[in-house]
């Protein structure tokens, strides 16, 4: 299944085939991105991005954003088309990501925040 890769840790944004349907497992993502638990992102309409779900709360290496969207992910994505109920091959190409894609340095990255509810 067609997917783009954003690495901050390289600054790369690759085109990458994952061999295994993400519908039946997130066992390749999980090694693609090495995290343990993903957090779906829509980022538009038909497109997903998967990422760590506890990226910030890692030994953060890098991050990254989007020109003009103002969330920071920390780690790697990995941007899928369809929506958080049937992934699919991406169909926007490689070019897009790699002028949409701002890179931040770990410093620059905002700590995770932390909800507390009290009963």
């Amino acid at each position: 299944m067609r997917a783009v890769k954003i690495d901050p840790a390289s600054r790369t944004v690759t085109e990458i085939n994952l061999k295994k349907n993400p519908n039946s497992t997130f066992a390749e993502l999980y090694k693609i991105i090495g995290c343990e638990l993903v957090e779906l992102v829509e980022l538009d309409r038909g497109i997903i991005m998967v990422v760590d779900e506890e990226g910030k709360l890692k030994e953060i290496k890098g991050g990254f954003t989007f020109l003009g969207w103002g969330e920071v992910i920390a780690g790697t994505g990995i941007v899928l088309g369809g929506n958080s109920s049937r992934l699919k091959a991406l169909q926007e190409n490689l070019a897009s990501f790699e002028m949409m894609t701002e890179w931040v340095d770990a410093a620059d990255i905002p700590p995770a925040t932390a909800f507390v509810t009290a009963f």
